[in-house]
């Protein structure tokens, strides 16, 4: 690492020599003493011999991050042979921000050239993040010579979604193994009332209606759905991305399949991942607290991936999409082939939820001004709102979300199933 002559003595380089020009284009020979300590300053600055960065090394807490967190990064080097102070510029990714207001760190080195330093930084939106690269400024203790070095040190990093808050999901049209809370059209043991018959040998005297058997002189009992578990299927759009991070419409999809997950996860279901973009990513549908950390390790590294090939989801395994699964689908309804496979889902008996984030709110800032025309804005709605009665035509239960307001005002719309006519998985 060879040292050059700093902006500091270039300036004083040019002030020496406009003195001297200036002494001479005047005649006054004083101005030449007034130039004579800047040029000794500049004559008892030599050039420092080479110097070289050992032992250079990043480190930070192993585990994945959070979205919205603070972490710190410890970066320590060591230089031979020691120099003055040291300008220390990390490379950072979009998705970090530094805590502080300036990103670079003036530091002295220790007397055997030792140089430590902490990079407290913020983790704006969730993603995989590979960083590493750090810039390395040294100066002579004159300031008059200065060298560049670039050390790399990758660090891989995981940041999970932040799960929004959602307090109902939509109902499942059919259940499956028992130990849940969905009310099942099979009529059992369970806590949502189903009808009332009348008593038969066997009955458990608790379920006895007093009211309907002092009224008829007849005993009669009540009924109840039986409580069973779902599988739910959730289908994430991944051909598009509006507006910018970490306010994106996949941004706001990623944390709402989180908070989804976590939803029914709580409710003993069994709940899968399918990432449906340039590429299909796929986590297995299963249950329990497990599960939910490799559904948000897996959110942890989508990405848009532009593709024209067009994946038909109707053609994959049966485990990967099983027909008595609930599919709720995430999507700013912007692609028309996401569009299209959630309508050909549903033509085939599906149980299909979806769910569009409206992006006319995130691309606000984006979009040109005549595009902001509210005329044109109008229109835009009006098409949106065209393919969503186009979807509901299919069968698809769809509703519009405003990332502006909580989840559970669209889910209201959804929640109930439409029910059909087939048999159902319990049988």
């Amino acid at each position: 690492m060879n040292f050059r002559p700093s902006p500091l003595a270039y300036a004083l380089a040019v002030v020496v020599a406009w003195i001297v020009c200036l002494a001479i284009a005047i005649d006054r020979v004083e101005l030449f003493f007034t130039a004579i300590p800047l040029f000794v300053r500049i004559l008892r600055s030599p050039a420092p011999g080479q110097s070289d960065v050992r032992d250079f090394s990043l480190a930070t807490e192993p585990g994945p991050r959070l979205e919205g967190e603070d972490f710190v990064v410890t970066g320590s080097a060591l230089i031979a042979p020691a120099a003055g102070p040291i300008e220390i510029l990390p490379v950072l990714p979009p998705l970090l921000r530094p805590l502080t207001a300036q990103r670079t760190a003036m530091l002295a080195s220790q007397p055997d050239g030792r140089v430590e330093w902490n990079s407290h930084l913020h983790c704006l939106a969730s993603g995989a993040l590979d960083f590493g690269v750090v810039f390395l400024r040294l100066w002579d203790r004159a300031g008059m010579w200065v060298a560049d070095s670039r050390q790399e040190q990758r660090i891989a990093l995981s940041v999970h979604p932040r799960a929004i808050a959602v307090h109902a999901v939509p109902t499942p049209r059919e259940t499956g193994a028992p130990f849940g809370i969905h009310a099942s059209r099979k009529v059992g043991d369970g806590t949502d009332f189903a009808d009332i018959r009348r008593f038969t040998p066997g009955d458990r005297m608790k379920r006895i209606n007093w009211a309907v058997s002092l009224r008829t002189r007849h005993l009669h009992v009540n009924q109840f759905y039986v409580e069973r578990s779902a599988e739910v299927i959730l289908l994430l759009d991944a051909f598009s991305e509006i507006g910018a991070r970490p306010e994106s419409s996949l941004d706001h999809c990623v944390r709402a399949t989180a908070g989804l997950a976590m939803a029914y996860l709580q409710r003993h279901d069994r709940v899968g991942l399918l990432v449906f973009g340039g590429w299909v990513r796929w986590t297995k549908p299963a249950a329990g607290p497990t599960q939910y950390a490799n559904i948000v390790q897996s959110l942890a590294h989508i990405s848009i991936a532009p593709s024209m090939y067009l994946h038909d989801l109707s053609a994959l395994r049966q485990s990967m999409l099983p027909r008595h699964a609930m599919i709720l689908a995430l999507t700013p309804l912007v692609d028309e082939r996401f569009a299209r496979t959630v309508a050909r889902l549903a033509d085939q008996g599906r149980d299909v939820v979806l769910l569009a984030i409206r992006t006319d709110e995130l691309s606000e800032a984006f979009v040109p001004r005549r595009a902001n025309h509210p005329l044109v804005r109008r229109l835009w709605l009006l098409e949106r709102d065209e393919r969503l009665r186009d979807l509901r035509a299919h069968g698809v239960r769809a509703a519009n979300w405003s990332p502006s307001l909580p989840i559970d005002t669209a889910l209201d719309f959804v929640r109930q199933p439409i029910m059909r006519r087939g048999a159902s998985w319990y049988s």
